[in-house]
């Protein structure tokens, strides 16, 4: 069974995650990616979401793809967290790393995966349309836009930010009658349960 848990904004959707679960959270693993936002000037989303993990007294690892044990710090956690920032640059490095194979492992093995803003938009077949809201020159080794193809539909965040929601709606103009876009607003949630 896929479970994937795809936000907006972790921070303004997570208390929809137990229920989704339907289980207890405390004492689970996580692997938590803080990637995409290395190569951000703002960044605090993702401090947020450190902290509600662990205010529902979650064990958090965050994954440094440069270091060698990455790969079985990923295979020992019960969750996979991929926080937001650059999609592009997101997509670079785990498919530089390798990482990408062990996360479709994991999701395919049954495991949950939660997905904030880029942790969403790469389960899409293809990241290309989120270029209005994220800079791929921030990735110049990417050599290819496809994403992890997990889900059918391309998850479009931010509808309702105030600093984001000017892109979106610019994507959402420009796609809107060529791909099965799924607009977010930074309190919403796609559940895939299959």
């Amino acid at each position: 069974m896929i479970q994937l848990f795809l936000t907006s904004s972790f921070a303004d959707s997570y208390k929809q995650l137990e229920t989704f679960v339907n289980d207890s959270l405390e004492n689970k693993t996580i692997a938590f990616f803080d990637t995409a936002s290395q190569v951000e000037e703002y960044s605090e989303f993702k401090d947020e979401a450190l902290a509600l993990l662990e205010k529902l007294k979650m064990t958090v690892t965050i994954i440094d793809l440069n270091q060698p044990d990455f790969k079985e710090q990923i295979k020992a956690s019960d969750i996979i967290f991929i926080a937001g920032g650059n999609t592009f640059y997101l997509l670079q490095e785990l498919r530089r790393s390798g990482a990408d194979q062990l996360i479709e492992e994991h999701i395919n093995s049954g495991k949950l995966y939660i997905g904030e803003s880029a942790g969403s938009i790469i389960m899409s077949p293809d990241i290309d349309y989120i270029k209005e809201m994220d800079e791929p020159e921030k990735a110049p080794q990417l050599e290819s836009t496809q994403a992890l193809n997990l889900i059918d539909s391309y998850p479009l965040p931010h509808m309702d930010n105030e600093y984001m929601k000017d892109a979106a709606k610019i994507i959402l103009e420009k796609y809107q009658n060529k791909l099965p876009l799924h607009p977010l607003n930074d309190d919403e949630v796609i559940f895939v349960k299959k």
